[in-house]
């Protein structure tokens, strides 16, 4: 036998004691999961601190006090002589408890069959100093740990998990860990039970234009994303005039000089009166007064999708970007910018983030990400709160890869 408290041990005191951090928690609540014998363990001391707890003050033997008192001198002398430093203080405290755990135990034993004895005059005020100085600590009941334990393994063992195995789309979706990990995400995992929002990533549109790199970027990043979620912005994007007008080498030229990008923005932001606004501005501003000089600018800003864009200082700037044009030129790109699915599908941020993530790029250009959110098994899974919490259970993947 091991001589030194494991950590398991360690973990089992903490939660005894309530005195567990939220990471010794979420370590406690896995080793449970994976661990019948653990659990029976830790159910038994449960049981045993109740039984203390009821039971009260006691009045000890007469040799009782001395005979403890003993038996610690001795444990604690071959506990310094014996213990490896690097133990620490905690280690020795959590060793010291358990070993008076056994010996309660012991004792509750021999009571139960001989009889507690009473409280005698002069064993008040010892025990009496003692209950004083223990301070309550909360106890972790099995309540504590259901969501880790019996929640996921109902989950598990129900006809929906079932369901959702035998399901061939959600079964190609779950089988990538990173995908798992992105689902648990309860925000994430919220946004996708809107129907809406799934039958949108399943569009085809959606999928063209997410699957070209220039727009995946545009739209992963948080300036140019929020964008995408605008479904007037979306419009002005597919918008092939004032597409025509501001891929002009002259105005990319131009909103390359972050002093006109700049005065532009101001200008293009004042509501149908941009040019008029542009030429006030060029007054006290030299770079606006470079921007009156370049026709092709002045064009752009008498147009009124042209203008939006230019309002918007992330996707101006993005107009420099030859990649982001040839993307803005391509009709299906065009035709996709103007469906209603789209700012759907993006219009919320951490929706965005899965355009950036490799795994979530990939089953949302195949569209594997919407069949498998719009088929039956999935619709009911999400709408299990234990859901995102289950993906992380090793038990999931094992299901898997049967």
């Amino acid at each position: 036998m091991n001589p030194f408290p494991t950590r398991n041990d360690e973990l089992l005191q903490a939660a005894l004691d309530g005195e567990m951090t939220p990471e010794e928690r979420i370590e406690f609540e896995q080793w449970l999961e994976g661990d019948a014998r653990a659990r029976e363990r830790f159910e038994s001391m449960q049981r045993l601190t109740s039984v203390v707890e009821d039971v009260g003050l006691v009045a000890a033997p007469p040799d009782l006090v001395a005979a403890t008192v003993r038996e610690i001198s001795l444990r604690k002398t071959r506990d310094v002589r014996n213990e490896p430093s690097a133990r620490g203080g905690r280690a020795m405290a959590k060793k010291t408890m358990i070993g008076l755990a056994a010996a309660a135990a012991v004792v509750l034993v021999t009571f139960s069959i001989t009889g507690y004895p009473p409280i005698g005059r002069g064993t008040e005020g010892t025990i009496g100093q003692a209950n004083r100085y223990q301070a309550p600590q909360p106890q972790m009941s099995a309540s504590d740990v259901k969501l880790g334990d019996t929640a996921v393994q109902e989950f598990l063992q129900s006809d929906v998990f079932d369901r959702l195995l035998k399901d061939e789309n959600a079964r190609k979706l779950l089988a990538d860990a990173s995908v798992r990990a992105m689902l648990a995400d309860g925000a994430l995992t919220q946004s996708l039970r809107d129907q809406n929002v799934a039958r949108a990533l399943d569009d085809s549109a959606v999928r063209q234009l997410i699957s070209n790199d220039a727009m995946r970027q545009a739209i992963a990043h948080d300036a140019t994303g929020r964008a995408f979620a605008d479904a007037s912005m979306l419009r002005a994007m597919g918008d092939a005039a004032a597409v025509r007008l501001l891929t002009d080498p002259a105005v990319q030229r131009a909103l390359r000089d972050e002093g006109v990008a700049r005065a532009v923005n101001t200008a293009a932001q004042v509501k149908g009166a941009s040019v008029e606004a542009a030429k006030k501005a060029a007054n006290n501003d030299a770079a606006m007064a470079r921007a009156l000089g370049e026709p092709a600018l002045m064009n752009a800003l008498k147009n009124d999708a042209a203008a939006r864009l230019l309002s918007n200082s992330a996707i101006a700037q993005k107009f420099a970007d030859p990649a982001f044009v040839a993307a803005l030129k391509d009709p299906a790109i065009s035709t996709a910018l103007k469906n209603d699915a789209v700012p759907r599908a993006l219009g919320a941020d951490n929706l965005r983030q899965l355009v950036s993530a490799d795994a979530m790029h990939h089953a949302m250009t195949t569209g594997l990400l919407g069949r498998a959110m719009t088929s039956e098994a999935m619709t009911q899974a999400m709408r299990s709160d234990v859901f995102a919490r289950a993906l992380l259970a090793p038990k999931f993947a094992a299901a898997l890869s049967n």
